[in-house]
């Protein structure tokens, strides 16, 4: 006599209901060949709240992004400036603005090779320097020597070297114009004193004497990147 089915029984030969789904997320080609409802394994990827979470590289440095590449550049390139120019200015470094009130200076633009900071202070010292050479060398009367080579080579290349050498210059200028001067009108006494006013000759170095201490003085200057005009001078030439 058989025994009634249960009706919440499973059939025997009933297949699982497990085993008959489209495939186990879990089942990998790799390792099943033969298996039809096998899928490939998924990367696991970030949540999508996760996704836009960490800032990129520019939000991390502050900068828009709504602002083309070559304006960021240019900006960063404009503080860099600014930041170095107040640096200069903090620690008496040589900077291509001069400061308030001083005169002679060439405010045109410069299309030479840029010097360094210690090139620049060396040639703008040896600018000054080269006064003292010339009125020693030439006896008191080529004193523009110097400078005149110096403004030359450098007045394309950096301002404050073309503002030291047209400084010296100018002053060596103006002596050798009051050196002739007095020559002249002393001569003239001379003759009129029948030779009693050749004692005044030796006032001739006069002018050059003072501006050796001017040059000595803007050699020093120049040396720690100062800008500083003579107190005395004609600026012919910037």
């Amino acid at each position: 006599m058989t025994q009634p089915q249960n009706p919440y029984e499973p059939a025997p030969d009933a297949p699982d209901a497990a085993s008959s789904e489209m495939g186990s997320p879990t089942s990998d080609p790799a390792q099943h060949p033969h298996d039809p409802f096998a899928t490939p394994q998924q990367p696991h990827s970030a949540p999508q709240g996760q996704q836009h979470s960490e800032p990129s590289a520019q939000q991390a440095y502050g900068a828009p992004q709504d602002q083309p590449r070559e304006q960021q550049y240019a900006g960063a390139q404009q503080q860099a400036h600014t930041g170095q120019q107040h640096a200069a200015g903090a620690g008496g470094f040589v900077t291509d603005l001069p400061p308030t009130g001083i005169k002679g200076v060439f405010e045109g633009p410069l299309s030479g090779q840029p010097t360094t900071e210690s090139d620049t202070k060396m040639w703008a010292m040896f600018a000054q320097l080269s006064a003292v050479l010339g009125y020693v060398i030439g006896a008191g009367f080529l004193g523009w020597l110097g400078p005149l080579i110096i403004f030359l080579v450098h007045k394309d290349r950096n301002r404050f070297v073309r503002y030291n050498a047209a400084e010296a210059l100018n002053a060596a200028i103006a002596t050798l114009i009051v050196e002739i001067a007095l020559v002249v009108v002393f001569g003239i006494i001379t003759v009129i004193t029948l030779g009693f006013g050749s004692v005044l000759f030796a006032l001739v170095g006069v002018p050059a004497i003072i501006h050796v201490i001017f040059a000595i003085v803007g050699a020093v200057k120049a040396n720690k990147g100062e800008w500083w005009n003579y107190p005395v001078n004609i600026r012919l030439v910037k």
